[in-house]
């Protein structure tokens, strides 16, 4: 696989840091990436506090195992690649012992930056239809389109996460985009016109 040409980020050369002796710069790491992990894993397993477990775990195999990130792509798309594993594992295990538990996104989601009432709401109606719309499609659609549009991963990022190519990343994601507009359209919240 090609090297990505994004730009590092902060957290990125914060973690170079952190490889080289400076501990504390794990926290620029953390503050980057944690709110979108646990967002993304949220989308796999339907409750927030496993989310969150699964998000310190993520962050753990990258303290314990920090070499296994060799800068071949992105921090944040090792990350979610990781994070989309680990996921899976909880979700095959979840299925062995049973349904899971559907959990409400948690308000400390929004951390200090928390919307007004009205904001919230209407944010939470809107994520709750696309949500509903969303859950109508097949896994691996849904996936492209929250590594697309909410994590903001380019079709490279999405192929590395996904193992897959970038031309089936645009597949996913064209389709899903077809799916998800008819169905917003049936629910009266989609038009040509938009």
């Amino acid at each position: 696989m090609k090297q990505e040409t994004a730009t590092p980020s902060a957290a990125e050369a914060a973690f170079r840091r952190f490889c080289a002796g400076e501990q504390s710069a794990f926290n620029v790491v953390l503050e980057e990436f944690r709110q979108g992990l646990i967002y993304f894993l949220y989308g796999y397993v339907h409750n927030l506090d496993a989310a969150e477990d699964l998000a310190e775990d993520t962050f753990v195999e990258l303290l314990v195992h920090p070499n296994r990130f060799h800068g071949q792509s992105l921090l944040k798309t090792y990350l979610f690649a990781v994070a989309r594993h680990k996921a899976i594992d909880y979700v095959r295990r979840e299925k062995r012992r049973g349904a899971m538990p559907l959990e409400e996104l948690d308000k400390e989601y929004f951390g200090n930056d928390r919307p007004s009432v009205e904001e919230g709401f209407e944010a939470l109606e809107r994520a709750e239809t696309l949500e509903r719309a969303m859950r109508g499609l097949p896994e691996e659609q849904c996936e492209v389109l929250r590594l697309l549009y909410i994590e903001r991963l380019s079709y490279e990022e999405i192929a590395a996460v996904m193992h897959k190519t970038k031309k089936q990343v645009d597949n996913l994601a064209y389709r899903a985009r077809n799916v998800l507009r008819e169905d917003l359209r049936k629910e009266g919240l989609f038009s040509e016109e938009r």
